[in-house]
């Protein structure tokens, strides 16, 4: 037997969607504002974030970054840390995620969370760039309630 959650919903956080058809954006080499959203995720325990990447035109072995910081306002982020134990001490690392692209080829990646903040703020580049920088669209599911 599944896990059942009481409520799902679907929120297209970068590019655009019209019906099934995916609308991706131009990716920069740097996080700023052009692929960046944030999204209230209050009451939800579960995040899933599907992320479709197409790496420019003759382009090889580039990567997006994707960065989700949480948010108890909505204006002020926090990094959301990854955990590393050593001798009983535990060491805190900004967490980012890094996905190597098909060459020149749309891939996709999906990411799942277990989510505890009342915003979540997603933000992705590209790094590798020699030429034609690539494409991106992502749109998150939020599972609980």
């Amino acid at each position: 037997m599944g896990l059942h959650y009481e409520s799902t919903e679907n929120y297209v956080v970068i590019g655009t969607k019209s019906g099934t058809t995916r609308t991706s954006v131009a990716l920069p080499t740097s996080y700023d504002t052009t692929v960046t959203n944030t999204i209230e995720v209050a009451g939800f325990s579960k995040l899933n974030l599907d992320i479709l990447y197409t790496m420019g035109a003759s382009e090889t072995a580039n990567s997006i970054e994707v960065k989700i910081e949480g948010s108890p306002d909505g204006t002020n982020v926090y990094r959301i840390p990854n955990e590393s134990v050593s001798g009983g001490t535990s060491t805190l690392t900004a967490r980012e995620f890094t996905f190597v692209g098909a060459n020149a080829a749309a891939a996709t990646i999906s990411i799942g969370l277990d989510i505890f903040y009342k915003f979540v703020k997603i933000s992705i580049k590209e790094s590798g760039v020699v030429t034609n920088a690539g494409t991106v669209y992502a749109e998150a599911t939020l599972c609980g309630k």
